[in-house]
């Protein structure tokens, strides 16, 4: 518990460092976008290869990767079924299922794994899960339904994955990993050293983000968004941690690890793909805001549980 607390606050202090900095505009117009791409393109592939690939397959790929795919689906699979019944139309529907089904892995999940977990590699699963499947699964279809603006290749979108070089490197990563070889320290060390810079940039962009972040959701919005929210912030826990205690039997830590992958908030990627295509921004937005808001207290009181 005391090493949970200790983590918590040393991202919460990082994040409020992002958030002023977002506040008063320190960084100029174009600051969120330049650590953004340094850290999407050099930072995070590093930090995600070096980890992998110096770790063996079967702590890569687990049991609580399962779980966490498994209740990500779950989740999506309800609220497209409750999209289908209300008639909400099938881009808002992918939207609101995007919102529930994508975790933020990235900016938050992998400082939180990192230092309250004690490794980067818990959220891997999820993320190639999320880029190699879900994405270009759900781009697809809002694409193919957009009634106006120019279409993208199906081609396209699929390879989205391959274009995408976090993915990349986790990919070579696993594939280190699995093939059981030893990358000498001259290649490791250097990929290490570039590594270290990604989880605080990532912290500072997460809080850049929550400032101007807007918690009213539209009169249309507010029963999907409350929806996604208890879907994302309350289903998917409890399912997680009925699998991994109950089901695969796994041991109070994994189960906590589980848990705690299911109680992070929506990725801010969504709200990316909202406002790229003109649809469900509401629930997007506000879903991302009240689970990352949530997720805070969530993530204690698992800790407090589970010892």
């Amino acid at each position: 518990m005391d090493g949970v607390l200790k983590g918590f606050f040393v991202v919460s202090i990082v994040l409020l460092i992002g958030y002023i900095l977002g506040k008063t505009k320190a960084l100029g117009p174009e600051g969120s976008k330049v650590l953004s791409t340094l850290t999407f393109m050099v930072g995070l592939p590093c930090l995600m290869f070096s980890a992998i690939a110096s770790r063996h397959i079967n702590d890569v790929l687990s049991a609580t990767g399962l779980i966490s795919v498994v209740t990500a689906v779950a989740v999506m699979l309800v609220f497209t079924v409750a999209g289908t019944i209300a008639r909400w139309g099938v881009r808002r529907t992918t939207i609101g299922a995007l919102s529930v089904g994508i975790v933020n892995s990235t900016n938050l999940g992998v400082p939180l794994s990192l230092y309250i977990l004690g490794s980067a590699t818990y959220v891997t699963p999820i993320m190639l899960f999320q880029l190699a499947i879900v994405t270009p699964i759900a781009l697809t279809i809002l694409d193919l339904t957009d009634p106006a603006g120019k279409k993208v290749s199906v081609w396209r979108t699929l390879s989205i994955p391959f274009r995408n070089p976090v993915t990349v490197a986790a990919i070579l990563g696993v594939l280190v990993s699995a093939l059981g070889i030893q990358l000498p320290s001259l290649v490791l060390d250097p990929l290490a050293l570039v590594a270290q810079l990604a989880v605080p940039l990532m912290l500072i962009i997460f809080g850049m983000s929550l400032h101007g972040l807007s918690v009213r959701p539209g009169i249309d919005d507010r029963v999907p968004t409350t929806i996604a929210v208890i879907l994302k912030s309350a289903i998917q826990p409890v399912l997680a941690w009925v699998l991994a205690a109950f089901v695969f039997q796994l041991d109070p830590f994994s189960t906590f690890v589980v848990t705690a992958c299911a109680i992070l908030p929506t990725g801010q990627n969504v709200v990316l793909y909202s406002v790229r295509y003109g649809v469900g921004q509401g629930i997007a937005q506000s879903t991302a805001v009240f689970t990352s808001i949530l997720a805070v207290p969530l993530l204690l009181g698992a800790a407090w549980l589970f010892g």
